[in-house]
């Protein structure tokens, strides 16, 4: 139960010391804090976005834009906006005698660190006004310095609003602004110097337009030299090119030729070589082969020669002997007896002489 009264005790008191100890300075927003019993008035700084000690009753807050302000000279109405200012256009008569109506912006801001100063001099509720008649007066002063034609030339004319712009800046920070720009949107001439000035557009815009398409000549021509110099130096290259080629062509196709040429004297040569080496191989070989044969014929010779060899060639001739019919006369004392195989031999294959 004690821990429960606690709880609510922490949540009634959180909102209070919250509320009546502290002041919330919201987004672009400058807060200004008064000292309300001890004297001292405006404390003399600004606070930011956040929580600041600020006691109810105490203190007093007051908060001031942090955003840029604007100040439109303009016939054409917006939104109202606590930094937003409209009026009409700011008419001026320029050095040469012309009225003109001017559309223009003019953007300031207060001062960093100096908005307490606003409050402290209790202009909150019209340091605005002061300053828009400030940039009134300075803009009806310095602007007619211009001429019409200076208006409108954008280089001057900016050149121009440069230039009121410091001055502009000194006489507005007596409120403790400071300016940031100044933005020339629309200039208007009466009617009558309107029509002057837009046949004298017109009149220039032909001007201008010679002066292009006389250029746009000048150009043409400089361009065709340049082509044709650019055609001559191609022309050149490809030829130069083309000579290269067949200068590398030509000793291309002699090395070729004599690669060939010394191919077909190396194969001449090989192959020459070649079918003597297989002359002489075969030549080689045959007498090889002759010789074997002799040798073998002597080998043989000699080996028939022998008592074996006799027997082994008397075994060969009785083998191919055919004789399909033998008549021995039994009365001749030469023929031997059929019993008598020696001499049978003898009388059929011969004796070794």
């Amino acid at each position: 139960m004690k821990g429960f009264l606690t709880f609510i005790g922490v949540l009634i008191l959180v909102p209070v010391i919250y509320l009546g100890f502290f002041e919330n300075v919201p987004p672009a927003h400058i807060g200004v804090k008064q000292n309300l019993w001890s004297g001292k008035g405006v404390v003399e700084a600004d606070y930011g976005l956040g929580l600041h000690l600020g006691v109810t009753g105490v203190h007093r807050w007051y908060f001031l834009p942090a955003r840029t302000h604007f100040i439109n000279f303009t016939s054409e109405r917006g939104p109202r906006d606590d930094v937003v200012q409209e009026t009409d256009p700011l008419e001026i008569r320029t050095t040469d005698g012309n009225i003109v109506r001017v559309d223009l912006t003019v953007s300031y801001r207060i001062r960093e660190g100096l908005g307490h100063l606003i409050i402290a001099e209790g202009a909150q509720q019209f340091y605005r006004e002061r300053v828009a008649s400030v940039v009134t007066a300075v803009l009806r002063s310095e602007l007619p310095n211009l001429t019409s034609e200076d208006l409108q030339e954008t280089e001057k004319r900016t050149r121009r609003v440069a230039e009121i712009l410091p001055i502009l800046d000194q006489k507005i920070s007596q409120y403790h602004c400071t300016a940031d720009q100044i933005l020339i949107r629309q200039i208007s001439f009466q009617s009558d110097y309107e029509d002057q000035l837009q046949e004298k557009q017109y009149l220039r815009q032909l001007a201008n337009l010679d002066q292009a398409l006389t250029k746009q000549a000048e150009e043409e021509r400089t361009v065709n030299a340049i082509d044709r110099q650019i055609q001559a130096a191609e022309l050149k290259l490809n030829q130069e090119w083309e000579k290269r080629i067949q200068v590398k062509k030509s000793e291309y196709d002699v090395l070729v030729a004599q690669i060939q040429a010394d191919a077909a004297v190396y194969a001449r040569r090989t192959r020459a070589e070649g079918e003597a080496e297989r002359v002489i191989s075969t030549a080689n070989g045959q007498l090889a082969v002759e010789k074997a044969e002799a040798l073998r014929n002597e080998l043989r010779t000699a080996a028939l020669d022998s008592e074996g060899g006799r027997v082994l060639l008397a075994l060969e001739a009785a083998e191919q002997l055919n004789l399909p019919k033998v008549v021995l006369n039994s009365d001749d004392p030469a023929v031997p007896k059929i019993l008598d195989l020696d001499s049978l031999v003898k009388m059929l294959v011969g004796v070794r002489p």
